[in-house]
């Protein structure tokens, strides 16, 4: 598929198969820092009280959820081009609706294509993807489809996996991608070809991606790039000029 966030054939298929299991292996696999690493980037971007906020990539909602949480915005959208995730994202808005954090605030979830957004031009103050942008074809068009729903001014932040420079740490989580990941896979999610793909996709990203200069190329400005965790992940945030 071509100028679109939506992943190949075979990668949508694979995250449609595992999406009633997809938080449990985010958390499984990060032991747990998956939560810290979004809140992260839900203060990293600074909203505003009265702030409107997109999570792309949002799948079952938890990027979203962690912006009404640790976040001063009030309004959050969240888009995935996977209709079962949205579903699982719906159902998860239910259960949390109780919680305090959530009271004032608005949560809306749709099925939308990153790369031809459905959203007015300057909709929004602040757009984060967390741990989707990897699996998008196509960064370019999204980038753009970003920058135009941004308003001038507005923050964009992305979470996405990298691989340690430390070489001791670097060897060591190479061999847990490559190895023990898959095998976890297969006894976790029943699917080892998932978790095969999480590792493949990082090592890919590591080796052929900068996207501070991507972004940079967008037209965002002040962009500044975070290593988290010794730096198996990289919080990047931009403002749009």
């Amino acid at each position: 598929m071509t100028v679109s966030d939506r992943k190949t054939p075979s990668t949508e298929a694979m995250f449609t198969k595992i999406a009633e299991r997809y938080d449990r292996c985010n958390h499984w696999f990060s032991l747990g820092i998956d939560r810290l690493w979004r809140k992260r980037l839900a203060r990293a971007v600074d909203a505003a009280a009265g702030d409107a906020a997109l999570d792309i990539c949002c799948g079952t909602g938890d990027m979203a959820f962690a912006l009404l949480k640790y976040s001063a915005a009030r309004a959050v959208i969240g888009a995935d081009c996977s209709e079962r995730m949205i579903q699982l994202a719906q159902e998860k808005r239910m259960r949390l609706a109780v919680r305090r954090w959530m009271t004032d605030k608005t949560l809306r979830l749709h099925v939308a294509d990153a790369a031809a957004m459905p959203f007015e031009d300057g909709a929004f103050d602040v757009v984060t993807c967390a741990f989707g942008l990897r699996n998008i074809p196509d960064r370019a068009a999204v980038l753009r489809q970003v920058s135009r729903v941004l308003k001038p001014g507005g923050r964009l932040g992305v979470c996405e996996f990298s691989l340690p420079k430390n070489p001791t740490l670097r060897a060591v989580y190479g061999v847990y991608l490559s190895r023990v990941m898959p095998l976890l896979g297969r006894l976790v999610l029943g699917d080892g070809d998932a978790l095969r793909y999480l590792a493949r996709s990082i090592l890919d990203w590591d080796a052929t991606v900068r996207l501070e200069a991507e972004l940079t190329q967008t037209g965002f400005v002040d962009v500044c790039a975070t290593p988290l965790t010794g730096g198996i992940v990289t919080l990047t945030v931009g403002r749009k000029a």
